[in-house]
């Protein structure tokens, strides 16, 4: 049993067992010639079996991978552990795409969240990979930006180096490293953004975030800023951001369902092609109604309404 990364809010007997590990602790200190064999009987034995307030054991398993979903993950969970007391769900701090599949494949982690299917070379026979919602990829700036939309022009003059919003404000430009999906989308827009994006990530004082956390924190906090993240991570972060409209057109479920805004971020989970009894159950629930509505109300198009 995984339990190296407890979410204390969502552990209800957290307390108790670390009571009782600082109690082997002194024991050890004052008395010690108590067998180390016993001890580490004893430690094993509370690693194995977290008590819960109707006296059972506590099942725990464990979700990460990449950043931007796990909020919409938390949420899930959360509600999920409401209705099952036996259960707790532990999510890990950002590991992105490819980290949250080496995760899974590790026994790391239970449930990989990605914004990609499995490649070929990894297995496939072993592992599934579910489209379970998208999200649109929104333009985004900290909450005191007056601007209301960028277009496509302005887009192209931004990553040239144009770093002024239309009230004279200053502009802070915010990226991901080369190789992150945002910058793959936004040079496949025109030859001339592939080569603003390239002429971007070249210049010295640029800053690069490494991880979708790190990424909204920045355009949080800096005054001005711009950059790209998605509606799902505004939302169930409760990030202070404002989204822009692109070309007139809002990132929304509804207008991505309608084809009508162009940037989606596609979401999946990874799980074993024989998951346990608890991912299997988590899993159905997040297909639920319920599972659903908590999805759909925090910027996700689910794929059981896409299609």
């Amino acid at each position: 049993m995984r339990i190296a990364c407890f979410d204390q809010a969502q552990c209800h007997s957290l307390g108790r067992l670390q009571v009782w590990g600082e109690l082997l602790v002194l024991c050890f200190r004052r008395f010690w010639i108590v067998p180390v064999v016993a001890l580490a009987a004893s430690l094993i034995a509370l690693v194995s079996w977290v008590p819960t307030a109707s006296g059972g054991s506590t099942r725990i398993f464990v979700i990460g991978g990449t950043g931007g979903a796990l909020g919409g993950m938390r949420m899930l969970a959360e509600k999920f552990m409401d209705a099952n007391r036996d259960v707790v769900i532990s999510i890990r701090p950002s590991l992105g795409s490819a980290g949250g599949i080496r995760a899974i494949k590790a026994g790391k982690i239970d449930l990989a969240v990605t914004t990609r299917p499995l490649h070929l070379k990894e297995p496939s026979s072993q592992f599934e990979a579910i489209e379970y919602a998208q999200t649109p990829r929104v333009f985004a700036t900290s909450i005191d930006t007056t601007a209301e939309d960028i277009n496509a022009d302005q887009l192209t003059a931004i990553f040239l180096g144009d770093n002024g919003w239309p009230d004279g404000a200053r502009m802070r430009l915010v990226m991901r490293p080369h190789r992150a999906s945002n910058n793959k989308l936004l040079c496949g827009l025109s030859d001339d953004m592939d080569k603003a994006v390239r002429y971007a990530l070249k210049r010295r004082q640029l800053l690069v975030t490494m991880n979708d956390q790190e990424n909204a924190s920045a355009l949080e906090s800096i005054p001005g800023s711009f950059g790209m993240t998605t509606l799902a991570q505004i939302l169930t972060e409760k990030r202070k951001l404002k989204p822009l409209s692109f070309n007139g057109v809002s990132g929304t479920p509804a207008t991505l369902a309608a084809k009508s805004y162009p940037f989606a971020k596609r979401l999946h989970y990874v799980v074993s092609s024989d998951p346990s009894p608890d991912i299997k159950a988590f899993i159905e629930f997040l297909n639920s109604d319920v599972g659903q509505e908590i999805l759909t109300t925090h910027g996700h198009l689910t794929a059981v309404k896409a299609n």
